[in-house]
């Protein structure tokens, strides 16, 4: 029998008047390793500050029987790290130059700190967003790492490539409720499909009955209607005293039809409460002439050469990105990718953009909104689009149509996020630039993400280090290697 690491019961976590996290009971046993999932804002990080003891529940016990250790998503850092105290294995690994932190990349940071989270090994370990700001290559070197560890593993993630290489129980957070699957991320999607399938035929199902219930009351009341209309004309007439028994028993039979028209409403109403589940419909963006590009490569680059500083990144570079395809530029960090996008939108040396071409570019920390104006005005302001267009993309992202109506300065930092993917998507534009666009959103996010790039008319090219994003939706994938631009998947037409 497994021992027993963690033990969560009747927890609650409320901010304000706001229920976080609600747990009647929840277990984990040792070599457990567990994914949670849920949109921004549901309460991941608080569960886990909750497991490690940083945060006391408002009521509940925690029960811990193992020591943690937590990576957190955000931490102060010291000027200078004493790198003897660290696994020097790792260290190596990870390729961690040995400098002060003000000169390290935001990547070698995080690499930085999980070093130091990993040399000092305990039964349980938390993880938030580890994989944030690593390239393909070490988030592969952390899995490799992770696999290996022997204990109890929960991990906050949005990469699904990372959850499904490494868990066994995904907990899914859900206004403040948490929901464990077994298996991995592919297995939990599964079960919820098959639990979509349930609740639409049980809804059907409910419908069915409703009708069939409208149409006997509808029989019922007519029944009714008619003995009573009967009932009437005998109390005109005079009615002989052998007819009178007759009478009331008519009177009876209308009372005892009426019960049961008022029985048969009662079940409808009650099949009422069973609501259906909103089905999010994929976009259909609306075309315009205006934008139709017929260049059959409306971007190309002849012998570019990229600096980063004196530090060259292309060395004389030649690329044609096709008309209306899905384009993504990959390589470790450092090598370029962000500086190549920078310079298509700039039109710098070198770059050939068709004089149509109208960019819209997602930058992902441009998402500080001011002033007071609805959510839904804000967006209709930016855009041709109709308004049941803009509110389909909205509830793509998971807001509800009371929520549309909220002031944008009031928006929590997860929902202006995704405002501000909403406005990439309702600017006019025929080409799409995105530099890392999963970092820091949610998979419900990511997914409508992905959703809105299959229906979108025009050309897109973005930076992901997120393995199974760009597996999804790249017709194209360019890697930078060695200072070139090279073509990995993909025709080249």
């Amino acid at each position: 029998m497994k021992n027993i690491s963690l033990e969560l019961k009747n927890i609650e976590v409320n901010f304000g008047n706001k229920e976080l996290v609600a747990i009647k009971y929840l277990t984990v046993y040792e070599n457990d390793r567990i994914g949670i999932v849920g949109r921004n804002g549901q309460g991941k990080t608080t569960l886990l500050n909750l497991i490690q003891g940083k945060l006391s529940p408002n009521s509940g016990e925690v029960n811990r029987f193992v020591e943690f250790n937590y990576f957190k998503q955000m931490e102060e850092t010291n000027n200078l790290y004493e790198f003897d105290d660290l696994n020097a294995e790792l260290i190596s690994r990870f390729t961690i130059p040995r400098n002060t932190i003000e000169v390290l990349s935001g990547g070698e940071e995080n690499k930085l700190r999980l070093a130091r989270v990993l040399s000092n090994y305990k039964m349980g370990l938390l993880m938030d967003e580890p994989t944030t700001h690593l390239d393909g290559k070490s988030i592969q070197l952390l899995i490799d790492e992770l696999s290996y560890y022997y204990g109890t593993m929960i991990l906050v993630s949005h990469d699904r490539y990372f959850l499904n290489q490494l868990v066994n129980k995904i907990w899914e957070i859900e206004d403040g409720k948490v929901t464990e699957y077994p298996g991995n991320y592919s297995d939990y999607m599964k079960q919820k499909e098959q639990k979509k399938l349930e609740e639409a035929r049980g809804f059907e199902k409910v419908e069915k009955e409703k009708t069939r219930l409208e149409q006997a009351i509808t029989q019922k009341r007519k029944q009714a209607k008619k003995m009573s209309s009967v009932s009437e004309k005998n109390k005109k007439r005079n009615i002989k005293p052998d007819r009178l028994s007759s009478s009331k028993q008519k009177d009876s039979a209308q009372k005892a039809v009426q019960k049961s028209a008022k029985a048969l409403e009662s079940r409808v109403n009650h099949l009422e409460d069973i609501e259906k589940k909103e089905t999010i419909k994929p976009i259909q963006f609306p075309t315009s002439s205006a934008l139709e590009l017929y260049n059959r490569f409306p971007i190309m680059g002849q012998s570019i050469n990229l600096y980063a500083g004196d530090k060259l990144l292309l060395d004389n570079v030649d690329f044609q990105f096709p008309l209306g395809k899905r384009i993504a530029i990959t390589g470790d960090n450092g090598t370029g990718k962000s500086t190549l996008l920078h310079s298509i939108l700039n039109e710098a040396e070198g770059m050939i953009v068709s004089k149509k071409v109208i960019f819209s570019s997602y930058k992902q920390m441009d998402y500080k909104l001011t002033g007071s104006v609805p959510v839904i005005d804000y967006l209709m302001k930016q855009t041709d689009y109709p308004e049941n267009t803009v509110r389909s993309i909205l509830n793509n992202l998971g807001f509800k149509q009371t929520e549309i109506l909220k002031p944008v300065n009031t928006l929590s930092g997860g929902e202006a996020i995704r405002i501000s993917m909403a406005s990439l998507f309702v600017r006019p534009s025929n080409v799409l630039i995105l530099d890392e666009p999963t970092n820091f959103i949610d998979i419900q996010t990511i997914e409508a993400l992905e959703g809105f790039i299959k229906q979108y008319p025009g050309t897109i090219i973005f930076t992901s280090h997120d393995n199974y994003f760009v597996e999804k939706i790249a017709d194209q994938i360019w890697k930078i290697t060695d200072k070139k631009l090279s073509l990995m998947k993909g025709d080249v037409l």
